[in-house]
């Protein structure tokens, strides 16, 4: 799936800023399709006598072994990388747990970082981001994304909407909005994180983009439409997989809670609670994002024409600037039509599953009607969210001075339910200082069993 060049930040004084692409109509394009046939050579042939721009110290490259040949993830676990990845990893601040295996991959990772000569010190963050690459890089789609990764780098500067900060693809550039604090924060752990997302999201899945439209009898790529089909198509997105997913992803490596794009957020959650964190993790990481989610829905029996409502009341869930179609299909209805296609009728008493519903109809934009009547008194309201959250932490036996700044929050962290909320933190920056509340809960019995006040290892710079 294309997607815009222009991706901006959820957090912008807590207020979503951000605009739709439009897709009322169609223009037939001889480029629907973006490759990186021509760009410039792979990694393995950028010039090796390149400083990194990082004061990290740097193994020579014969240290390294650069002439084996790594063409499959597993060949990243064998033992003669393992000692070499360590040792490297020690120098440089990552945690062994950090590599999930991926010795050798590792190796390659770090090589192509001190390649970069532009990364800067936002090296000390994407050096943490090597978990999601680990559990997430294809071996055929290596060669894009270290291309990508050799080309990363931020600037200071103005960004197009008041968001604080911006995403490019075309150019791998995380633009920092100058007209902020740019300051040490927590805040600004998580917007650097959820820019990151979107990076990984781009690279990670290989070269092929490609538009998706709707002719009036089916859904297509591009390339793949008469001219006929082009004289009527219209364009679908999924913008709101976009940003959840940037957002639901930071959460579940960085913040163990989502923020910002709440809403999209927790329906991701909703279909890696039906399907499994394999098909989540398809809708995020795949470059066809909108095709894997139209057969998802097709595949539940949904019509065509909802399909095009579900994607457009989505998005405008996500962005709330875009107009809802004139059929607006809400959020809740879709995932307990998913829920009854998958797993059967028994949605109303899955507790985990209603927990992911309230969250959706506490944080929906505007209301409109429901499909099934039933959920309008099923489901809780935001006060309603609020008292629930105020249950749980007075199950809470040591509680700090911080408040949550939203209600909890479902989180799955390894497949299991957790919940999760957001904390204030001090004025002044505190490394020490917890930035979310993780609740291990039975939601049966709505009972606390353990939690914790989540402490992240701040990379050593933040902005």
């Amino acid at each position: 799936m294309f997607r815009s060049q222009r991706v901006r930040s959820a957090f912008v004084a807590g207020v979503l800023v951000v605009s739709m692409l439009a897709g009322t109509g169609c223009q037939k394009s001889t480029d629907s399709k973006e490759t990186t046939k021509s760009r410039s050579e792979s990694l393995e042939q950028v010039d090796t006598s390149l400083e990194s721009g990082s004061s990290e110290k740097q193994e020579s490259s014969s240290e390294k072994p650069e002439s084996t040949d790594l063409t499959s993830n597993e060949s990243y676990g064998d033992e003669e990388f393992k000692q070499e990845a360590l040792k490297l990893a020690q120098e440089l601040g990552v945690k062994e747990d950090e590599l999930h295996g991926q010795y050798g991959l590792f190796i390659k990772y770090i090589d192509c970082i001190d390649q970069n000569t532009e990364i800067g010190t936002l090296k000390d963050y994407v050096l943490h981001l090597f978990p999601v690459v680990a559990d997430h890089l294809k071996p055929e789609d290596e060669s894009y994304f270290f291309q990508n990764l050799s080309e990363l780098r931020a600037e200071i500067g103005e960004t197009q909407t008041p968001s604080a900060a911006e995403f490019y693809p075309g150019s791998n550039l995380v633009l920092i909005n100058g007209n902020g604090e740019n300051g040490e924060s927590g805040a600004s752990y998580s917007i650097m994180y959820h820019e990151l997302m979107h990076f990984i999201d781009f690279s990670i899945g290989g070269d092929y983009r490609s538009n998706v439209y709707y002719t009036g009898t089916r859904f297509a790529h591009g390339e793949e439409l008469t001219d006929k089909e082009w004289e009527n198509c219209i364009s679908v997105e999924t913008d709101f997989i976009t940003e959840g997913g940037a957002d639901y992803y930071a959460g579940k490596y960085y913040r163990k809670t989502t923020e910002g794009y709440n809403t999209p957020a927790s329906f991701l959650s909703g279909i890696e609670w039906i399907y499994g964190e394999e098909t989540a993790d398809r809708l995020f990481f795949s470059s066809d994002s909108t095709m894997e989610f139209i057969l998802l829905l097709e595949d539940a029996g949904i019509s065509d024409q909802k399909i095009v409502d579900i994607l457009r009341t989505c998005n405008f869930e996500t962005y709330g600037s875009n107009q809802l179609p004139e059929i607006p299909v809400r959020m809740e209805d879709v995932l307990v039509d998913l829920y009854e296609s998958k797993k059967g009728s028994g949605w109303k008493e899955d507790k985990v599953f209603m927990q992911i519903l309230n969250e959706i109809h506490a944080w929906t934009i505007e209301d409109y009607p429901f499909a099934r009547e039933e959920l309008k008194t099923l489901l809780l309201d935001y006060p309603a969210m609020e008292k629930m959250s105020q249950n749980v932490l007075s199950q809470i036996d040591q509680r700090t001075s911080q408040e949550l700044i939203r209600f909890f929050k479902l989180i799955l962290l390894d497949g299991k339910p957790y919940l999760a909320a957001d904390l204030f933190t001090s004025y002044e920056f505190d490394r020490n200082e917890a930035i979310s509340l993780i609740v291990e809960y039975d939601f049966d019995q709505e009972k606390v069993i353990s939690y914790e006040y989540y402490v992240p290892d701040y990379p050593k710079w933040i902005i």
